[in-house]
């Protein structure tokens, strides 16, 4: 018996270095590569949706602000009316438009002046320093509020600044913020 144990030990050796060639060692064969991503999530909210105006005048300006007036200059956070809170994973651009009054007659926004149905509306933030600084909003175009915003959040306003009126019926316009990867 003890032959034939010598035997299968003999043939397993021999198959041994056929298959592993001498010098060689054992070695891992596989390995693992951890892939790490962000994916470019935007995401942002306002806290205040509504500007209710009630009635207003002719020839009038108006603030959207913390107090209901022109805020102090410059411009700091406790002046500004809302908030925008940025939940986005990468730097962001906001963009600002707004579209013209409708109800009645409407009222058209301009980039230029007041007049018989048209308006002007501005917004500005903390970064805009003062009234002079604000975007005037049109419904041609949409205008840079912050660019490279990483922040939490971003504090703004806005104003209106009435014509004269041709109508006394109720209108309604929407500003529209905009958030894209910067």
């Amino acid at each position: 018996m003890g032959t034939f144990k010598f035997r299968i030990l003999s043939l397993v050796l021999v198959l041994m270095s056929v298959f592993i060639p001498v010098g060689s060692a054992f070695a891992a064969s596989t390995f693992d590569v951890t892939i790490t991503a962000t994916p470019t999530f935007i995401s942002i909210s306002n806290d205040t949706a509504t500007w209710v105006m009630g009635a207003i005048l002719e020839g009038t300006t108006y603030w959207w602000s913390s107090t209901g007036n022109a805020p102090a200059e410059p411009f700091v956070d406790g002046g500004m009316k809302s908030t925008i809170t940025n939940g986005s994973s990468v730097p962001i651009t906001l963009s600002i438009h707004a579209h013209d009054f409708t109800g009645g007659v409407g009222w058209a926004l301009s980039n230029t002046t007041v007049g018989s149905n048209i308006v002007m509306l501005y917004a500005g933030n903390t970064s805009t320093v003062n009234a002079a600084g604000m975007k005037n909003l049109t419904d041609t175009w949409s205008q840079t509020m912050a660019t490279g915003f990483s922040g939490a959040t971003l504090k703004w306003c806005m104003k209106l600044a009435t014509g004269t009126f041709t109508d006394g019926v109720g209108k309604s316009g929407t500003v529209t913020v905009t958030a894209a990867a910067t």
